[in-house]
């Protein structure tokens, strides 16, 4: 008889997984932010490749959800399938948010600068 995964310990406590879809996306979304501002820092991304960040973002959402309702030992309703993917959406997408805002204030900061004459454009 197979062993369930370790992602899905408890597949018979919709909560638990919730939770467990929840900090799983956390660190993934965390993770992700993190490799795109340092792509991001030493290639500057081009507008075209937008699609392939979403692309990445959506797959951290729906991994992690797709590997819970597989592998788990009970049957999940849509219910709980619908609270997982939140769940991911939400996890995957508060550091995403985070990076984004923290870029926003360097971008302040960096246009008050050269607004000022502190600093040269391009530098």
């Amino acid at each position: 008889m197979a062993q369930a995964s370790p992602l899905v310990y408890q597949a018979d406590d919709p909560e638990r997984l919730r939770k467990q879809v929840l900090w799983t996306t956390v660190i993934l979304g965390a993770s992700y932010s993190g490799f795109l501002a340092v792509l991001e820092r030493a290639l500057p991304i081009k507008p075209t490749w937008v699609a392939l960040e979403v692309i990445g973002g959506v797959l951290l959402v729906g991994l992690p959800v797709q590997w819970i309702a597989r592998h788990g030992s009970s049957k999940l309703t849509w219910r709980d399938y619908e609270r997982l993917v939140i769940a991911g959406f939400v996890g995957a997408g508060t550091p995403i948010l985070i990076w984004q805002a923290i870029e926003y204030g360097v971008l302040q900061q960096r246009r008050m600068r050269q607004g000022s004459g502190e600093e040269r454009p391009g530098a």
